[in-house]
């Protein structure tokens, strides 16, 4: 694995242990953390597609879009 606060790029052919591996790594990281994780000039981001972060269909209405959205940001503190 890469130092701390590096990561290796997953791409089109990254498996689900890498990103359990990820998501295992990361619980440890307070809000700020995430934050400065994701927005540092190294960081590669794996999932961009809004409609797969937000698990929603891409025909959805705006309504349900912002819904979607609250529910998962009120995981974020």
């Amino acid at each position: 694995m890469a130092a701390s606060g590096e990561r290796g790029t997953l791409g089109s052919g990254g498996s689900t242990e890498e990103v359990k591996q990820i998501e295992k790594e990361d619980l440890v990281l307070t809000s700020k953390n995430q934050t400065e994780r994701l927005t540092s000039p190294s960081s590669s981001y794996f999932n961009l597609n809004p409609f797969e972060v937000l698990q929603i269909d891409p025909e959805v209405t705006d309504e349900e879009i912002k819904k979607r959205f609250w529910q998962l940001s009120i995981l974020v503190k």
